[in-house]
């Protein structure tokens, strides 16, 4: 059985959500996706080691729904014969802000989501589930929805399943209007700065955790089941 430590075969990750995985800024005139400055950063780190190395696919399709295209997505990505070949180690999921636009329960986009990520789930993958971040409208309904699916996201308890607080790590309205206006341009979606935060965020996540394997000695390979971690 391969050893990824002692190979070179590098971790493939897949980022995969809608317009903030794409990096959509500056009414679509401008996108960033956080994949870059995430690899950047585990590459700095983590793989400056000489240990790890990283392969990373962006797929974000701005103003999908979790629930209308995410799943269908996704399967033909697992059907093409890249991802057989060169299987994904990790999927990073963000998802649902357009969903909660148009009013579906959090236990419905949270149930699709669960269908959505069960795929890469079952070759062996694993996923880092971000929250969905707030935004500039303030409705105590939509307030409620979200905080509703991001609590069941936090409190998905399947093997191989991690998640970030994006919510809670920025924020909109308790950020300081300086930093604010560095970090979100139109009230939903973040700037350029914003979305390097986003990668870096998500690659500190990655990071502790593979660090973690390396520490207990756990092999990263495709076919391995791996132990559900603490999340933060």
């Amino acid at each position: 059985m391969q050893d990824r430590f002692s190979t070179p075969r590098p971790i493939h990750i897949l980022c995969f959500g809608d317009s903030l995985t794409a990096g959509y800024s500056m009414y679509g005139m401008k996108f960033t996706p956080y994949s870059a400055i995430m690899k950047k950063t585990l590459e700095g780190t983590i793989g400056g080691k000489g240990e790890l190395h990283f392969h990373v696919d962006t797929n974000g399709v701005s103003g999908q729904l979790v629930t209308n295209g995410f799943r269908e997505r996704i399967a033909n990505l697992y059907t093409a014969t890249q991802a057989r070949e060169c299987p994904y180690d990790w999927v990073v999921f963000l998802g649902g802000t357009n969903d909660l636009a148009y009013s579906i329960s959090p236990t419905k986009i949270y149930q699709e989501i669960k269908a959505i990520t069960d795929i890469p789930l079952a070759t062996g993958a694993r996923v880092l589930l971000l929250t969905v971040p707030e935004c500039e409208t303030k409705n105590e309904k939509l307030d409620r929805a979200r905080g509703d699916l991001n609590g069941l996201l936090k409190s998905d308890a399947r093997d191989g399943v991690f998640s970030l607080d994006l919510y809670a790590k920025i924020p909109y309205h308790d950020m300081p209007e300086e930093e604010r206006e560095k970090i979100w341009d139109d009230g939903l979606h973040f700037t350029p700065e914003g979305y390097e935060r986003v990668g870096s965020l998500v690659a500190q996540q990655l990071a502790e955790i593979l660090n973690d394997d390396v520490g207990s000695g756990i092999k990263q390979d495709p076919s391995v089941g791996s132990a559900k971690a603490e999340n933060p």
